[in-house]
This record gives C-alpha cells, structure tokens and sequence, in this order.
C-alpha cells in the first residue's frame, strides 16, 4: 500500500463513523453565570422515531457532556450537562409531530432556578395516576422542557429550587 492509499482508507473510515447532526441556535445559561449564544450539534435522525432528535431527548440522553458552537467562533467547546442551568432553543427545534397530534394536557408552570424565573408550559404525557407536576419532576431525565411560545427552556432540575403552578388568570411576571 503506498502512503496515498492508506490515507484514502482512513478517510473513508472516518466517514462511515460519521452521524449526521443538525446545527440548531441556542442560548446556554451557565452555573457560574455566563450566557453563552451559539448553536447546537443535534442528531440528524432518531432511534426511537422518524426524523430528528428533539433538543428535549438529546439533553437527557446519558451524555454527560456536549458540543456547543459559540456564535463569532470557528470550533465548538464542550459544555458539562452538570453545569448547565438552561439551554433555550426555538419549538421548531424540539418539533415532535406525535405529540402535536395526540395533544398530551399542558399544565402552566412556574419554574425558579435561584433568581432564574420562567413561566410556561410542561406537557404532562404519563398515565392519569402519575400526571401531577411532581411525578414529572421525578421521572427520569435531567432536564425539564418548560414551554414558552417559540422558545423551549430546558431546564437541569436539579437546578430547580422551586415549581409552582400559577392561580388561573394570574398576571405572568415580568423579567
């Protein structure tokens, strides 16, 4: 084999281990603080339905740690799940077709991480016995998707300090 050959085969290795992955905008809120603006390396397809990973399964997939493309930057940094309050990302990015067809009851939520406050909605898809806003924070997966509109919040909950659900027809709070 000759010095050309053996570097073709490497590449065409490479590109067989290659997963197709989306780049979607998101906005990361640190620990310390920071708020970083960039985009997201999303799954360009999903082992549990057609298209794409949701943002929502792939910050409570196993991983502990993820690529993260600041905006302005050529090369993405890695980001530590741990030490992520809440990664917002637009709906589209977290569309999931099945859902929007079923209609799972939405419950309106307010969620505090320290100073941190966010109003939205959490989609309650579980059996009528577990559908109380503490079986959803106690089910498995790191993060809880707090709905606002265009924008999903996903929220580490063991940054959460406190839940509440806001009286109907209560004022949403201010930033």
């Amino acid at each position: 084999m000759t010095r050309g050959e053996g570097h073709e085969l490497e590449a065409t290795e490479m590109a067989e281990f290659h997963v197709p992955r989306l780049l979607r905008a998101a906005e990361v809120l640190c620990a310390d603080g920071r708020v970083l603006r960039g985009r997201v390396f999303l799954p360009a397809s999903a082992e549990s339905h057609a298209g794409a990973m949701r943002a929502e399964e792939w910050m409570n997939d196993a991983a502990a740690f993820f690529p993260f493309l600041p905006d302005g930057e050529g090369r993405p940094i890695i980001l530590n799940k741990h030490q992520v309050v809440v990664v917002t990302v637009a709906a589209a990015a977290d569309h999931d077709e099945t859902l929007e067809q079923v209609g799972p009851p939405a419950k309106r939520v307010r969620v505090e991480c320290g100073a941190l406050r966010l109003e939205g909605e959490v989609l309650v898809d579980m059996p009528a016995n577990q559908s109380r806003i503490l079986d959803l924070l106690n089910r498995p997966g790191s993060f809880l998707n707090v709905r606002e509109g265009e924008r999903h919040h996903l929220v580490r909950k063991s940054g959460i300090t406190r839940v509440s659900e806001p009286a109907p027809g209560a004022s949403r709070p201010r930033p």
